[in-house]
């Protein structure tokens, strides 16, 4: 099973590389490519901060007395918080970052901020500054001038000295202005981050359609050229999940963007679209569950278990509909949905013998099984009925969708409930096509898991998928070199794993849960995905492509830092003239992912070796990456509880 899509030359990277040696395309099943010798350091975020939930730290702290900051996502660079500011009496004030705690002297960093002002406010001039222990004040940025309407970039170099520590401020010209912050970071190089070589498409290397959890920032600017080389299907992180679909007064939207801009991508790229999710527990609006007096449906009423079950189908029509309106009916040649997961994590993470093994939802409390059924019963006659085109022959695959499969196989694991549901699904006939398996790992998992994971359904006759595919170190950020290649070792276990049982019978897809690190809801706990912030394949990516994974980091030269910061004449912004080392760039970036072409990108050349790489920001877009030493010990962050947004 495989589909095609129009390919696009990949832009220069930011890492120029000599001419690499061939590297094999077939996937891991043909051997490996042989390692080549890096010869100039990578990027990498020695902090990064997005400001989201998930974030265990927040290393951006108020700076003067009075000054408060507040995540909030009422105005916001990234997919869900920025930072705002405010309280500031002199222009100094703002919010700064402990140089000691993530740069080592003399070390060459890049440090990154976007900044904007609340609506109305009038346009200021902001910079970023390093305040020195030795009494210093480097400015890293020129005052650069910000508004209300964008986001802009401010972005320059930094080393500290020997012995010196301090920190790095954003401060404004206005010394009463508010503003906002997003997508932070200080961004360092190291050695053998990832392969030489990241040119071969993933969808020359591997058997079956490889998709990609997406949002609208993705399918545009530097982001869209990562997922055009590489990907034939995408699935919308968050936007076509049932709250997505309501405005505050209970109707259904009109407009749905984020939806609309995923089927655009794969519409113009000869795509496809992998729907989710229909029918789940969370991500849902609680009055679907209640009366109108804000009391909840009764499983006990018959009538109210009809009107849920009315509720339930209302919605999956209106989904269908909606979908069919804009891009023409279900299986035509305009409209590239084909699959869609119909309900989600349903299964109990531990036995529940009261529920025959089901997660105690709303649905469930009011419906029981039964709610199972009748989505698929809906969702088929929607979308392989109803919207339908004419002869089209069941366009649309339906699934069922879990997480936690990957640990263990017997009656009493989550995966035993979850077979024994779906065996009860097909025995009572009812229209399920599809078996996915989320497959949010970790490095330390047991591999080997999840092909057995995948070997406990070939008895039934369905179609299995993988569908939400991370693997997080368990170490926090940033990742170090080594680890980064055990994780490569994993994945590469996984691929093998994936062919296997594509030979068996055709997987639906292989879909990793989000582009790069960076954009990933599992990014804090240790960089999950096979690309980096700055659009660079890691090992994990090499193992995709068939390439050799060294056993240890290789070693190149980094350069020294050759600029010398020119101090200012104080802690207060001034117009001065921006010092050598901070003039504009003349390297041509591109505006970052999802930022319109004529968002400014103003800041300091890139550090030695630096280049002009876009970074990718949060949630598909932004980041810079760093740390000093080539093999830098991350601490160890138990991140075990899990926000599930799967």
């Amino acid at each position: 099973m495989r589909t095609t899509t129009t390919r696009h030359p990949r832009r220069i990277r930011l890492l120029g590389a000599a001419a690499a040696a061939a590297i094999a395309t077939a996937g891991v099943a043909a051997g490996a490519a042989a390692v080549e010798t890096p010869t100039e350091p990578q990027p990498y975020a020695v902090s990064y901060s997005n400001f989201e939930s998930s974030q265990p730290d927040m290393p951006w702290a108020p700076r003067g007395e009075g000054v408060t900051t507040t995540t909030t996502n009422e105005v916001r660079r990234s997919p869900w918080n920025s930072l705002y500011v405010t309280g500031r009496t002199q222009a100094w004030h703002g919010v700064e970052i402990s140089i000691g705690d993530f740069m080592e002297a003399g070390q060459s960093y890049d440090v990154t901020a976007w900044v904007r002002l609340p609506d109305g406010a009038a346009s200021t001039r902001a910079k970023l500054t390093a305040a020195q222990s030795d009494g210093q004040y480097i400015e890293i940025t020129p005052l650069t001038a910000v508004n209300s309407d964008e986001w802009v970039e401010l972005t320059g170099s930094y080393s500290p000295p020997e012995g010196v520590d301090g920190t790095i401020y954003i401060e404004l010209e206005d010394p009463t202005a508010s503003f906002y912050v997003d997508d932070a970071a200080i961004t360092a190089f190291a050695c053998g981050r990832g392969p030489v070589d990241d040119s071969t498409s993933l969808l020359d290397a591997l058997p079956y359609p490889v998709g990609v959890a997406v949002t609208a920032n993705t399918v545009q600017g530097d982001s869209l050229e990562l997922l055009n080389q590489h990907f034939n299907q995408v699935t919308p992180e968050n936007f076509m999940k049932p709250e997505a679909w309501y405005n505050d007064d209970h109707s259904f939207v009109d407009e749905n963007a984020e939806a609309d801009a995923v089927m655009d991508w794969a519409q113009a790229n000869g795509g496809r679209v992998y729907g989710h999710v229909l029918v789940w527990h969370s991500q849902t609006p609680d009055w679907l569950f209640q009366h109108e007096d804000g009391t909840f449906l009764s499983g006990d009423s018959e009538a109210d278990r009809q009107e849920l079950r009315e509720r339930m189908r209302t919605h999956i029509n209106n989904v269908a509909k909606y979908l069919s309106d804009k891009y023409g009916l279900f299986g035509s040649d305009t409209n590239p949905l084909v699959a869609f997961d119909v309900v989600n994590e349903v299964i109990t993470d531990g036995p529940s013998p009261e529920t025959d093994g089901l997660r105690n939802s709303y649905w469930y409390q009011i419906l029981g099984e039964e709610f199972i059924d009748d989505a698929f019963i809906y969702a088929n006659e929607a979308f392989n009925s109803t919207y339908a085109a004419p002869g089209a022959e069941h366009p649309v695959t339906l699934f069922i969708n879990e997480y936690n499969t990957q640990y263990g196989t017997d009656a009493s694991s989550k995966t035993g409930r979850y077979h024994a549901l779906i065996e009860r699904l097909v025995d009572r006939g009812v229209p399920i096509d599809g078996v996915g398996h989320q497959f949010h790992a970790w490095l330390d998992d047991d591999v080997e898991g999840f092909g057995a994971a995948m070997s406990a359904f070939d008895d039934l006759p369905l179609v299995q998928a993988v569908t939400e595919l991370d693997v997080p170190t368990r170490t926090g950020t940033p990742v170090d070199t080594q680890t980064l290649l055990d994780q490569g070792r994993f994945y590469q276990r996984l691929f093998e794993m994936f062919a296997e049982q594509d030979a068996k019978r055709d997987l639906f897809s292989v879909t990793l849960w989000g582009l790069v690190d960076s954009g990933s809801w599992r990014f804090y706990e240790g960089d999950p995905l096979l690309f980096d912030p700055y659009y660079h394949g890691k090992w994990g990516y090499a193992a995709a492509v068939g390439q050799e994974i060294p056993a240890t980091p290789q070693e190149c030269s980094v350069p020294e830092p050759t600029q010398e910061p020119t101090p200012t004449a104080g802690p207060s912004a001034t117009a001065a003239e921006p010092a050598a080392s901070a003039a504009p760039s003349t390297s041509g970036l591109p505006a970052p992912s999802g930022a319109a072409s004529g968002t400014p990108v103003v800041g300091a050349a890139p550090s030695p070796g630096g280049g002009g790489s876009p970074l990718a920001r949060t949630g598909a877009e932004m980041l810079v990456l760093p740390v000093a030493a080539l093999l830098l010990g991350a601490g160890t962050l138990l991140l075990r509880a899990r926000r599930r947004i799967g």
